[in-house]
């Protein structure tokens, strides 16, 4: 795939510039929750690059899941604050998304100030990917930058009609990701680590089948493992698996029961507090009262060996219950490994909920990429076509 990439030599100066970008974060207490290396920031510098060109840039973005109508707690206001506070210039919000005060908003803009339009998910029409809203928002702009890989897996007005209305262009956030991940399709250097955690194994399964003949090894953990487990016959106690997912994890195993690395030892603990106790035992010695919170760590020494020698690794999804610090030691053990292959391998991170702890490590610039994306990795690591970068193929 070769996207249609926006070219440093263009003149900016004055122009309407409307630029996708996802700023869906946990907000807490009417403040964005979004470290240095996260989408708001990333997405900052992109916008910083055409402010700084003279352009008239007008974000769009969503939040939650309001259904067509406006929610207070969804509205983006704090996102503006926190881009004000990245760029170190005033973003002023429209409360309104298209219309006529967003026009005159824009026609009073100078050259470098940035808009955020309010959420697009406020209009059903975003959603459902009607023309009508696409050509409500085209009107707005001279062009469109689609900067966001972690909606381009959705074929939302904003994301896929709206190109048939502006010259579009992939951002320099969304066509880097795409760089790094075309080289899982051309050029793949081995031996290939595919490293799987997090839970529901319906979205990892199109990734772990796509991969099974080109990988040499697949490392499980998480909750993901878990359920690997129990289709083993492992009693797991009070742990959390994907129940839906046990036939899948089955039939894995009968396929390819030689390169998938499972855990042979585990963390478990009786509570999840943040004092709890814990132990580390072999996989068939979890009591009943106890759940699996981390890997152990003859499972850890093992997952490190298989890395070690790794030219490419693909990571996705946490190894262990990383909301609480205690047990982060796993996933943050891995994640040490992989970034140390970073040079002499393609390194590949999912984010979404890793983020936070590999920023806590200071590890979070220590791979090729980071990638943004969540389902839209998911999805195009499966194989799937994604909607948004079908429609700036350039190819």
């Amino acid at each position: 795939m070769k996207l249609r990439k926006l070219k440093s030599d263009v003149d900016f100066t004055g122009k309407r510039v409307l630029i996708r970008i996802d700023g869906n974060v946990p907000i807490q207490k009417g403040k964005v929750v979004d470290g240095p290396h996260g989408r708001i920031a990333r997405s900052a510098v992109d916008i910083d690059w055409l402010s700084q060109r003279g352009a008239k840039v007008i974000v769009l973005s969503h939040l939650g899941r309001p259904n067509g109508k406006r929610v207070a707690s969804f509205s983006l206001k704090p996102v503006a604050k926190r881009l004000g506070g990245l760029l170190k210039s005033r973003v002023t919000l429209s409360k309104e998304i298209i219309g006529p005060k967003v026009v005159k908003l824009i026609e009073q803009m100078k050259n470098g100030d940035v808009l955020l339009l309010e959420n697009l998910r406020f209009d059903a029409r975003e959603e459902s990917n009607a023309p009508s809203f696409a050509q409500a928002l085209a009107s707005l702009g001279d062009l469109y930058v689609n900067d966001a890989f972690a909606v381009s897996h959705r074929a939302h007005a904003s994301v896929d009609a709206i190109t048939s209305d502006l010259p579009s262009f992939a951002g320099p956030l969304l066509a880097n990701e795409i760089t790094v991940l075309s080289k899982l399709d051309k050029g793949l250097k081995h031996p290939f680590v595919l490293v799987m955690g997090g839970l529901k194994i319906e979205t990892k399964l199109p990734v772990i089948e796509r991969f099974l003949t080109s990988a040499e090894k697949i490392l499980i953990g998480g909750a993901l493992a878990t359920t690997f487990l129990v289709a083993q016959g492992f009693a797991v106690g009070k742990s959390v698996y994907d129940v839906d997912g046990i036939k899948e994890a089955k039939s894995l195993l009968a396929k390819a029961k030689d390169k998938l690395v499972l855990p042979i030892d585990v963390i478990v603990a009786s509570s999840v507090r943040k004092d709890a106790q814990t132990r580390c035992v072999s996989v068939d010695a979890v009591k009943p009262n106890e759940r699996i919170v981390d890997l152990g760590k003859k499972t850890l020494a093992r997952f490190e060996d298989e890395l070690e020698c790794a030219k490419t690794v693909v990571w996705n999804g946490p190894l262990g219950m990383t909301e609480i610090p205690k047990f982060c030691h796993g996933t943050i053990r891995v994640a040490k490994a992989i970034a140390d292959r970073t040079g002499s391998a393609t390194t590949i991170v999912g984010g979404g909920d890793t983020v936070p702890v590999l920023e806590a490590v200071h590890l979070a610039d220590k791979f090729t990429l980071l990638s943004t994306g969540g389902g839209a990795l998911l999805e195009y690591l499966g194989g799937k076509k994604l909607p948004g970068l079908e429609v700036l193929d350039s190819e």
